[in-house]
C-alpha cells in the first residue's frame, strides 16, 4: 500500500499556478483559431490531395512523416490551404493543380 503524499501550498501559490494555465490554454486556442480561421482555408484530406495534385495515400504518408501541417478533431483530419501553399512554397515539391 502506498503511502499518500500532502502539499501545503499558499493561496497565493495556487491563484498563480491557475493563472498559468489559463494563459497557456489561452495561448494554444488564439493559436489553434488563427491558424483555421475560415471555412475557406480548411480542406478535407480529399480537397487537399485534388488541391495539391497528389493521391490521398501520398498526403497521408506525408501527413504521417509530418512533412504537412493537418488537424485532427475527432476522427476527422483538416488541412489549411494557407499552411499547404506555404509548405509548397519552401519545399517546392508539391504541384498545385487546382486553385478552388
Amino acid at each position: 500500500m502506498s503511502n499518500p503524499i500532502l502539499y501545503g501550498f499558499t493561496k497565493k501559490d495556487l491563484e498563480n499556478t491557475i493563472e498559468l494555465v489559463i494563459k497557456r490554454l489561452q495561448r494554444t486556442n488564439l493559436a489553434n483559431e488563427s491558424v483555421i480561421h475560415s471555412e475557406e482555408d480548411r480542406l478535407t484530406q480529399k480537397e487537399a490531395a485534388k488541391f495539391l495534385g497528389r493521391s490521398e495515400q501520398c498526403l497521408i504518408k506525408w501527413k504521417k512523416k509530418n512533412l504537412i501541417p493537418y488537424y485532427q478533431i475527432g476522427n476527422s483530419i483538416f488541412y489549411s490551404k494557407k499552411e499547404l501553399l506555404e509548405c509548397a512554397r519552401k519545399n517546392g515539391k508539391f504541384r498545385r493543380v487546382s486553385t478552388k
